[in-house]
């Protein structure tokens, strides 16, 4: 190869696994903390959450197509996952046209169990720098983000990032 065809291949490498990292990687970062009341009535605290258990919490909208796309994996995740130390928290954010009442009822329409609340003004979103939707942090017992991932997740890779948070002490 010559150097001109070296160099464009190392920064399309390099621009790949940037993308990668940002897209399913982990920032190690401490999770922020937020409270929220849950559409059955019940306080959500994230700090509280994670004493003992791990956290996936997905950002969405009902009008999203890849939000609607995975929802149903999230299901099968959670009936598969739900005697295991972890909580899914659904996290409805408010955009264009969709109302928190769209959102109960899309709950409703594909008879999801896990918790859902909604970000009324944006703000868990804003402190999380969401830009695009589906998004969904894995937050381990010690608070840390320990993997994010961006667009459609399928039940597999939800059990399986939620049993690497675990440790495999829930299999």
């Amino acid at each position: 190869m010559n150097p001109v065809t070296n160099v464009r291949l190392a920064v399309t490498l390099t621009i790949f696994t940037v993308f990668l990292l940002v897209a399913c990687g982990g920032s190690g970062q401490k999770a922020r903390d937020f409270e929220v009341v849950q559409f059955d009535g019940d306080t959500f605290r994230l700090f509280e959450e994670t004493e003992g258990q791990a956290v996936v919490l997905n950002f969405w909208y009902p009008s999203c197509p890849p939000c609607r796309k995975e929802m149903p994996a999230f299901e099968a995740a959670w009936q598969e996952l739900k005697d295991d130390p972890v909580r899914i928290l659904g996290l409805y954010v408010p955009q264009g046209i969709d109302s928190e009442q769209d959102a109960r009822h899309f709950i409703e329409e594909l008879g999801l169990t896990f918790d859902f609340a909604t970000d009324r003004l944006g703000r868990i979103a804003e402190a999380y720098e969401l830009e695009y939707f589906p998004t969904t942090f894995f937050i381990g017992m010690d608070g840390d983000v320990v993997a994010t991932h961006i667009s459609i997740l399928k039940t597999d890779e939800i059990v399986r990032q939620v049993r690497a948070l675990l440790g495999d002490i829930a299999s």
